[in-house]
């Protein structure tokens, strides 16, 4: 499983299953498809707009992304911070998509939030950089 994003670790939820990439400023800040799969549904979210390394982001405005694989779903959420007002869904819903195929973009930078299916070692730690369709996050076992 890819990363789908870069930038840096800020949180891994054991519990959850969900990572958590925030962008700087200077990251690349499109996001990419995890895993080979067909896009499930789009949900878009108004909300706040906090700097996205706050546990506060977790209410800013949002774009939640389902992909159905075929080791389960994938929650992709792409997240605006402070600086950004602007995220741009480049999938459908329907869509079959390839790993590493572009889905989105978040202006300006800010975070994206990922599940990790049961069925996968988590392979990355907190405070980790990781570069988008380069990092390897988890391996199914």
């Amino acid at each position: 499983m890819l990363s789908p994003a870069s930038g840096k670790i800020i949180r891994i939820g054991e519990e959850s299953r969900t990572i958590t990439i925030f962008m700087y400023l200077h990251n690349v800040h499109i996001t990419t498809a995890p895993l080979d799969g067909v896009v499930k549904k789009i949900t878009p979210e108004n909300g706040l707009f906090q700097p996205a390394f706050f546990r506060s982001a977790d209410f800013n405005t949002r774009n939640t992304i389902e992909l159905s694989t075929k080791y389960g779903d994938v929650t992709i959420v792409q997240i605006a911070g402070f600086f950004t007002r602007k995220i741009i869904c480049e999938v459908e819903e329907g869509q079959g998509i390839m790993k590493g195929e572009r889905i989105g973009k978040i202006c300006l930078g800010s975070r994206v939030d990922i599940s990790i299916p049961s069925g996968f070692e988590i392979l990355v730690k907190e405070g980790a950089h990781v570069k988008c369709r380069k990092t390897i996050m988890a391996s199914s076992k």
